[in-house]
């Protein structure tokens, strides 16, 4: 068995996998089908976040179909599942208020332990999802991601005709372009990037595309900042309206001037946004079940997982979106 491994920022290896273990009574073993590069992957992968535990296995955002199960596990041998790659304790006052994603002990896979960019692995059943039917494998392998917009956007409560400004055209500000113009909002999305742009404009017929210097006296009911650099942050809270929201998605550690005065006496109203929950796993995968909803534009391509150099060096490159390995 052959798995992807991280010996140390930038030195990612093909490898030839230790033996798994017998599965425990609520362990399943999964064939991976397809596994999204994330943006967290490639912090990982390039030294940039701080709590990355090195040597591990990458990887979180995975397609796997169950090939033995043990005798407590509810799903069935030969399902297709996705992996809910954050741990929770179940315990914590988060936990107790739905809120697993801030779980005080929470994990992430594929950062502080191994995760999941091999042929076959073994993980807890508590932590997969099953795929209906109804959604190919192409799809499938953007439950994941798409959850995290999922769980943002609900903040905003975007409604029909709702001026929306999106901020940073990554996978998650692409998401976030789809599933606003899902809901009928007009939507203007802001990035120095033309390529990343070009593929905004396929997601929506309400979608305009502009620069950021382009943007002058406008303002917007919901912006949502998918881009994580200050400069994009604090033109966010500089472009919404009075009134308004915010939906902050994006990270960054570098310090952000905070316009005080308008926050506060233009009534804003900011949101911060991590990962998801369960329950956006499940309504993610609503909005997928539903085939006229097109997200393809957000899969550049899919390639052999042999060629994760290059898979990730075209990541990096910022003229891409989504690119899965192929396993």
């Amino acid at each position: 068995m052959l798995e992807l491994y991280l010996n140390n920022p930038s030195d990612l290896v093909l490898r030839e996998a230790k033996a798994l273990p017998p599965i425990a009574e609520d362990e399943v073993k999964l064939k991976i089908v397809y596994g999204g590069i994330c943006g967290s992957d490639l912090k990982v992968y390039k030294g940039l976040i701080s709590y990355a535990a090195y040597p591990l296995r990458p990887g979180h955002e995975v397609l796997g179909k169950i090939i033995e199960a043990g005798k407590n596990v509810p799903h069935k041998v030969g399902a297709r599942v996705v992996v809910f790659p954050n741990t929770f304790c179940g315990t914590c006052e988060y936990c107790a208020q739905g809120k697993t994603n801030i779980c005080t002990l929470k994990q992430p896979i594929g950062v502080s332990s191994d995760g999941v960019f091999a042929q076959e692995v073994i993980i807890e059943s508590k932590y997969i999802v099953p795929v209906p039917d109804g959604i190919d494998d192409e799809r499938a392998v953007l439950i994941e991601p798409f959850a995290v917009t999922v769980h943002a956007l609900k903040k905003a409560n975007i409604q029909k005709g709702n001026s929306v400004a999106i901020v940073g055209c990554g996978t998650e500000g692409l998401f976030s372009v789809a599933l606003a113009n899902k809901f009928g909002a007009n939507i203007t999305v802001i990035d120095i990037n033309p390529t990343k742009l070009a593929i905004a404009r396929r997601l929506g017929e309400n979608v305009r595309t502009v620069h950021p210097k382009d943007i002058k006296d406008e303002l917007f009911d919901v912006v949502i900042e998918a881009a994580g650099v200050p400069e994009s942050i604090e033109q966010s809270m500089n472009i919404v309206k009075p009134g308004g929201t915010i939906v902050a998605i994006g990270i960054t550690c570098d310090p952000v001037n905070y316009p005080a005065l308008k926050i506060v006496r233009s009534e804003v109203t900011i949101y911060g946004s991590i990962i998801y929950t369960l329950k956006d796993f499940a309504e993610a995968i609503e909005y997928l079940k539903d085939s006229t909803f097109d997200l393809s534009p957000v899969l550049s391509k899919i390639v052999p997982y042999t060629e994760f150099h290059q898979a990730f060096e075209d990541a990096l490159s910022g003229n891409f979106a989504k690119i899965a390995l192929k396993f």
